[in-house]
């Protein structure tokens, strides 16, 4: 039984830190003096109360009142009680306290010694016999259990037997042998090298050697052994070991009690993203071949542990993967059914984001990512370097992705690669990036959304419907505005041709509107890199994006700045190999041929003279000659707006052609002639 205090005259506390002495009590109201300056105060019992039930106030020993003021934090401890001792030394200390309550509760003792012989034995009758003992105790040890329970404030633990103190008292070593492995410890063990505790006893050994060979026989040094280099370490703080051989760091998250994450009160208050790569080898879909690992960036909301955004892709981790994946967690997920109609259920997870937490990679710290946030509301947080615990969520669930899902499928790399040991990761790989895509949306919306989470004692889907109920998600103004602000970036020209943006022409009344206004400038152009139909240029004296189509839509609309790139160099390498290439050297070397030829033939031996200028009248009709002449060329075949010339699509609103090559005034028809307008 533990010590037991109530608020009476000279009961000692301790409150906010500072310890007092209840001085005098009149009815609810006590007045307390500091043991530090003597000052008193009045306060209520019921306040006390309050504050001993909110761990505020502590009653303390007059005894421990003496010792060295310590921080607050580090009073708050409790000390042991009868359950951490073993089991035989609890039976033993609780066969004393029933005596002791059987006998003299208050511990005064209300029978004369001479019966008390025949009182402990009727005591030991009624017992339990797995607790009495084999006979009743003495009457010099029950005097004994008394006085030490008396003066411990009848508490119980004051009956334990002192086993724990028991054992053969150590022999003291020599003061030069603790010496030497003070030292050895300190020159071989801590050190970076880490070297083991086998080459610290050789070094102890060896300086033990030496230093026998200059004492007498009778005062050698022992053998150092195993027990005592352990013993000694022992003594020395666990940081300081594990930060001279590890480093200040490893021993920092060695000895680290990480505790609960930034608490968050709403969804998308705190959104955690990450990249991993995924343990998982994936073919292509007509050919069959090896792909490699696909990529995964993932964004889930710390209030909820939702899944609100994902983005899968071959290449590394950039400001591109982050934006894609930031755009689809803002939009809405409508494409699931559509695109994966085995997905049962529904990922209704979306809307702008307060902040978004990130380590330091230089994707995240890219100026597209700052600006694009910086748009849109979202405030970028950054992780101190090499504290992953600081985004703990988004950690853990790319873990449960790759162990929970991905290495329960075919073609699997697991995530080491001595655990594979007979598996065959590229034989047995038959998942497409589109399969794998489908399995990875079913996963989060049908199972992960789903399953019961400990940390947030509900499933995530129930957690971020309570959430958004009470505070409903926020969209941007349109679709168009989370194209524009996490769209690409760049400065271009806008000229006649419109501009040019991948080697793809855009052009739109309002783009020849603008330059009709400004003319040929440079202005800001933004583009989606997920669909290269249209792009969005900045009108600075509008102060707002426009926007521009592709003149080729029915091959832009749809397709990707990467599918694009493959594609003009997969046409490229196929001109190279070509006969084509060839030809053209050819013909262009055949024509360099005839043209010195025609000029010696026709000026072998001085230079050829400056042609004259004919008079106005005959220049005029000589023009007109030539021209009649050239109408009459087969030049080109006629080609249909956007054919496979590679010439682009230049007219608008419907207009006749503009000729593409020059023509004299007077000569354009009035009709072609508006389209300059």
């Amino acid at each position: 039984m533990m010590t037991r205090y109530s608020f009476k005259t000279g009961e000692c506390l301790r409150l906010d830190g500072i310890d007092y002495r209840i001085s005098q009590v009149n009815s609810d109201i006590l007045e307390l003096t500091s043991f530090g300056d003597g000052s008193l105060s009045l306060r209520n019992v019921e306040d006390l109360l309050s504050q001993y039930a909110n761990g505020q106030l502590m009653f303390v020993q007059p005894t421990k009142l003496d010792k060295e003021q310590v921080q607050a934090e580090d009073r708050a401890v409790v000390d042991r009680g009868l359950a951490d001792f073993p089991e035989k030394i609890q039976r033993l200390a609780l066969r004393k306290f029933k005596f002791l309550r059987e006998i003299c509760p208050d511990g005064r003792m209300s029978v004369p010694r001479a019966l008390l012989s025949d009182l402990l034995r009727g005591v030991w009758d009624k017992l339990d016999p797995e607790i009495r003992g084999e006979r009743p105790p003495c009457v010099a040890s029950f005097y004994e259990w008394r006085r030490s329970w008396v003066w411990a404030d009848f508490d119980v633990r004051a009956l334990i037997d002192k086993w724990e103190l028991r054992g053969k008292k150590p022999s003291l070593l020599p003061d030069k042998l603790v010496e030497l492995i003070d030292e050895g410890i300190e020159k071989v063990y801590l050190t970076p090298q880490r070297e083991s505790l086998r080459e610290v006893r050789d070094w102890v050994q060896h300086e033990i050697e030496k230093e026998n060979r200059r004492r007498a026989p009778e005062d050698a040094l022992p053998r150092a052994t195993g027990r005592m280099l352990r013993r000694a370490i022992s003594r020395i703080d666990r940081f300081a070991i594990l930060k001279t051989r590890y480093g200040e760091r490893y021993a920092q998250g060695a000895t680290r009690i990480y505790g609960k994450g930034p608490v968050c009160t709403r969804p998308l208050e705190r959104v955690e993203v990450d990249h991993t790569p995924l343990d998982i080898l994936v073919i292509d879909s007509s050919t069959g071949l090896l792909l490699g690992r696909p990529w995964i960036t993932v964004m889930i909301d710390a209030y909820s542990r939702m899944i609100i955004g994902i983005h899968i892709s071959f290449r590394k981790p950039s400001v591109r993967s982050v934006l894609r994946c930031l755009k689809h967690a803002i939009l809405p997920k409508t494409y699931v059914k559509e695109r994966f109609p085995n997905v049962s259920g529904e990922w209704a997870a979306y809307g702008l984001i307060d902040q978004l937490v990130c380590d330091n990679g230089l994707e995240f710290h890219a100026q597209d990512l700052e600006a694009a946030c910086a748009e849109l509301g979202i405030h970028v947080i950054y992780c101190p370097t090499r504290a992953p615990q600081m985004k703990g969520r988004i950690e853990r669930v790319l873990k449960t992705l790759n162990y929970g899902l991905v290495h329960l499928q075919p073609g699997t790399t697991f995530a080491k690669y001595d655990k594979r040991h007979a598996y065959d990761s590229e034989r047995t790989a038959v998942l497409t990036l589109k399969a794998l895509e489908e399995i990875i949306h079913r996963w989060i919306v049908d199972v992960y959304s789903v399953t019961f989470h400990r940390g947030i004692q509900a499933t995530p889907k129930q957690k971020w419907e309570e959430g958004v109920a009470k505070f409903p998600r926020r969209l941007p103004p349109s679709t168009d505005v989370v194209n524009v602000y996490l769209g690409n970036s760049a400065k271009r020209k806008l000229n006649k041709n419109g501009i040019e943006v991948h080697a793809l022409q855009y052009a739109s009344p309002a783009l020849q509107e603008l330059r009709r206004r400004r003319g040929d400038i440079e202005v800001t152009v933004r583009n989606d890199p997920d669909n290269l139909g249209s792009i969005f240029v900045f009108d600075e004296e509008a102060k707002q994006y426009i926007e521009a189509k592709c003149t080729l839509p029915e091959y832009a609309d749809g397709i990707t700045a990467e599918q694009h790139a493959w594609i003009r160099s997969k046409a490229r390498k196929e001109y190279g190999v070509s006969p084509l290439p060839l030809a053209l050297l050819a013909a262009k070397s055949a024509l360099r041929d005839d043209t010195t030829r025609l000029i010696q033939e026709c000026y072998p031996t001085k230079k050829r003279p400056k042609p004259g200028k004919p008079a106005i009248d005959d220049r005029e009709a000589l023009m007109q000659r030539e021209e009649a002449r050239q109408g009459q060329l087969p030049l080109e075949p006629e080609m249909e707006p956007g054919e496979a010339s590679g010439m682009p699509d230049t007219s608008l609103n419907d207009e006749p052609d503009i000729p593409l090559f020059p023509v004299r005034r007077g000569t354009i028809p009035p009709s072609a002639a508006r389209g300059f307008n």
